[in-house]
C-alpha cells in the first residue's frame, strides 16, 4: 500500500523537486522541439497547485551529465536539512536503452536511480518523458486502500517512477500540442482533468489518465501506439496526492450537464493547456492561470464553443456554447476522424483579426493593448496596470535613472543630438532597452500571449557600437534586419544608418553580416564576420567611402518571447588599423512562435 500526501498546511514538511529539460541529444538524433517547454510547464504546476517550494525547486535546460549529478547532489543536501520531504525528479529529453542522451553524453539509469536514492527524502518521485524510459521500471503493482489524509505529517515512504514510454517504445511529440503527448496529458490530469471528485489529483489518478489520453492519441501516429509504465514501492495507507485544484489562481468549471471531449486552448496563440474527457453527471474543475481561453466541445461531429477570461481568483462556470457549424470533408465513402485539437486548429485558421486579441475586449482588465499602450506613455505603467508594483517601479526608476544620467552628464549639451536612435553614450542606449523592456513586458504578462519564442522568421532590432577612445558618441549604429536560415545560422543587413561624431561630421553605414548562434531557451549567443562600408561626409573635406571588414560575438537575451536586448563585441579595420568595438541594442523577433519555418 502507500499513502496519500495531502500536508498542503504542513509547513515543516518540504515538497522539492528537479526538473531537466533537454532538446538536444547529440550523435544523429533530431532536436526535440518541446523538451525543454515541457520542464518549464511541469515545473510551474508543481508550484501552482503542488506546493512545491519555489525556492527548492531547480530547472536545469540542456544540462551537461556533470550539472545535473551536481543538481541531484544539491538536493540531496537540501533533503538532510528536513525531517520530512518529498523529492521530484521529471527529465524529457531523449533518451535510449541506455541511459538519458544530455547531448553527446550518456546518463545512465543505473546511476539515475542511484542517485536519486542516495537523497535521503521520504518519498522520492521519478517521471521520465523519454523514448525508452521503461527500461528504468519494474512494474510491482499497488494495493490501494481508503485514502487517508494528514495534515501535520508526511506519512509516506518509499520510491515510485512514471514513464513515459515502455522498454522498446518512442516518446513522441506532437506539433498539435506543442509538446510530449505524455507531459501534455500529464499536466492536464494535474490541472484538474483527472480529478474524481475530491479536488485532488493522486499519483494514480495523474497516471492512469495520461496512460488513457496517450495510449488512445498515438495509436494513429507513424510511430505507434506509446504505453506510459509505473513502478510503486511506497508503503502507508492511501493515495500519494500531487496537486490540489482549488489552489489555482483561477479556476473553470465544467458543468455535470455537459459530455464530450473538450479542449481548452490560451488565447490569442491558441496554445492547448488541457483536454478533458468529460463524462455525463460529473463536473470537472481545471486550475488555470489568468487568461483568456478558449474551451472547444466536441460532441461527435458537432463542435461547439466558448471564450472566457478569467482574473486573479476568478471561479467560473463555462457555460454558453455557441455552435460553430464545423464541416468534416472527406473522400467519398472514406471515414474521417478528427480530435478535438485538430477541429480546433482547422477553425482557427478562419478565425478573428489579430487586432481583435491584442485590444481583448471581452477583458479589458487583461488587454495587451492597453497594457503595452500605457508603458509607451510612461515605462512601468503597463506593470501598475496589471498588477505588478515592484516591477513596474523597477522599470519607472531604472529608465529616468539611465536617462537621467546621460542627459545631464557633463558636456550632454554638446553632444546630446551626437549618435543614432539609442543616443550619444550606454546611458541613453540603457534606457533604450529598459524602455522596450517595459513595453513588451507590460503586453506580454497582460495575457502571457505566447509560451514559446519564435525559432526561425526575421529580426528588426536598432543597436549602436562604441569605441574605448571615443565614448561621448557611437562609432556606428543603425538598424539590422535578420534573417534565420536555420535556428543556428542567420544572415543579417548589418547596421543600416548615420551616426554623427562630435567632429560635426556625418558617417553612413551598410553591411552584411553572417553568424553562427547557439539557439537556448532565452539566451542566443554567437560568433559573426561582416562586411560593409562606410561613407564620411565631413562638414570640410572631401567625402570617402572606406570598405569594412570585422568579426565578432553576440549574446542575446529574450525579455518575452519577442522583445530581445543584445550585447556586442567586435573587431573591425576601416582601411586601417583594427579598431575594438563594444555595444548592442535592442529589437523585436517576427515569425511563428516555436515554428521550424519562417
Amino acid at each position: 500500500m502507500f499513502v496519500l500526501w495531502s500536508s498542503f498546511a504542513a509547513a515543516e514538511v518540504l515538497r522539492h523537486a528537479l526538473i531537466v529539460g533537454a532538446n538536444q541529444g547529440g550523435g544523429t538524433l533530431d532536436p526535440l522541439r518541446y523538451a525543454e517547454l515541457d520542464a518549464e510547464r511541469v515545473s510551474t504546476v508543481l508550484v501552482e497547485l503542488g506546493n512545491f517550494d519555489p525556492a527548492h525547486v531547480t530547472v536545469l535546460y540542456g544540462p551537461t551529465a556533470a550539472e545535473l549529478k551536481a543538481a541531484l547532489h544539491a538536493h540531496a543536501t537540501t533533503s538532510r536539512s528536513f525531517d520530512e520531504d518529498l523529492f521530484l525528479f521529471y527529465y524529457s529529453g531523449h533518451a535510449d536503452a541506455r541511459g538519458l542522451r544530455l547531448g553527446n553524453e550518456l546518463y545512465t539509469y543505473e546511476a539515475v536511480r542511484g542517485d536519486i536514492r542516495a537523497i535521503d527524502a521520504d518519498v522520492r518521485l521519478g517521471m521520465l518523458d523519454a523514448c525508452r524510459s521503461g527500461t528504468i521500471t519494474r512494474l510491482k503493482g499497488a494495493a490501494l486502500s481508503e485514502p487517508f489524509l494528514v495534515e501535520e505529517r508526511l506519512a509516506a515512504k518509499g520510491e515510485a517512477w512514471m514513464t513515459a514510454a515502455s522498454a522498446d517504445e518512442a516518446a513522441q511529440e506532437s506539433d498539435k500540442l506543442r509538446g510530449s503527448f505524455f507531459t501534455h496529458y500529464l499536466i492536464s490530469g494535474l490541472r484538474g482533468a483527472a480529478d474524481s471528485g475530491d479536488g485532488e489529483v493522486s499519483l494514480m489518478e495523474a497516471y492512469n489518465y495520461a496512460y488513457e489520453r496517450v495510449v488512445d492519441h498515438t495509436g494513429g501516429t507513424e510511430a505507434g501506439a506509446q504505453h506510459p509504465s509505473f513502478d510503486i514501492d511506497l508503503e502507508g495507507q492511501g493515495e500519494l496526492s500531487l496537486t490540489r485544484v482549488s489552489q489555482g489562481r483561477a479556476t473553470a468549471t465544467l458543468p455535470a450537464e455537459i459530455a464530450g471531449q473538450i479542449t481548452v486552448l490560451r488565447m490569442p496563440d491558441r496554445t492547448p493547456v488541457a483536454e478533458v474527457a468529460k463524462v455525463l453527471n460529473r463536473p470537472v474543475t481545471l486550475a488555470l492561470a489568468p487568461g483568456t481561453y478558449r474551451f472547444r466541445l466536441l460532441q461527435g461531429k458537432d463542435l461547439r464553443e466558448v471564450e472566457i477570461g478569467l482574473q486573479d481568483g476568478a471561479r467560473v462556470t463555462v457555460s454558453r456554447w455557441g455552435a460553430l457549424n464545423a464541416e468534416l470533408g472527406s473522400p467519398k465513402g472514406e471515414q474521417v476522424a478528427l480530435d478535438a485539437y485538430q477541429l480546433a486548429r482547422q477553425q482557427a485558421e478562419h478565425g478573428r483579426a489579430w487586432t481583435v486579441d491584442a485590444m481583448n475586449p471581452q477583458d479589458l482588465r487583461h488587454s495587451p493593448l492597453v497594457a503595452g499602450g500605457a508603458s509607451t506613455l510612461l515605462p512601468g505603467a503597463g506593470q501598475f496596470y496589471n498588477g505588478q508594483w515592484v516591477k513596474g517601479g523597477v522599470f519607472f526608476a531604472g529608465t529616468a535613472a539611465f536617462l537621467g544620467s546621460s542627459v545631464f552628464a557633463a558636456g550632454a549639451s554638446d553632444n546630446f543630438w551626437n549618435g543614432s536612435i539609442t543616443g550619444p553614450d550606454m546611458l541613453r542606449l540603457t534606457a533604450a532597452m529598459l524602455y522596450g523592456a517595459a513595453i513588451a513586458d507590460a503586453s506580454y504578462q497582460a495575457q502571457h500571449r505566447e509560451s514559446l519564442r519564435p525559432m526561425r522568421g526575421w529580426t528588426l532590432s536598432s543597436s549602436s557600437l562604441w569605441s574605448p577612445d571615443l565614448l561621448g558618441a557611437p562609432y556606428t549604429a543603425g538598424i539590422n534586419m535578420e534573417w534565420l536560415a536555420t535556428r543556428n545560422l542567420s544572415v543579417s543587413l548589418d547596421r543600416l544608418g548615420w551616426t554623427h561624431t562630435p567632429a560635426r561630421e556625418n558617417v553612413w553605414s551598410l553591411g552584411s553580416r553572417l553568424q553562427i548562434v547557439i539557439d537556448g531557451k532565452r539566451l542566443r549567443p554567437g560568433v559573426f564576420v561582416a562586411v560593409g562600408a562606410r561613407l564620411r561626409d565631413p562638414l570640410v573635406g572631401d567625402t570617402e567611402v572606406m570598405p569594412t571588414v570585422g568579426g565578432g560575438a553576440t549574446v542575446r537575451w529574450y525579455v518575452t518571447p519577442r522583445y530581445f536586448v543584445e550585447h556586442e563585441l567586435r573587431v573591425e579595420t576601416e582601411g586601417g588599423p583594427a579598431v575594438l568595438l563594444f555595444g548592442g541594442g535592442l529589437g523585436v523577433h517576427f515569425g511563428g512562435a516555436g515554428s521550424s519555418g519562417s
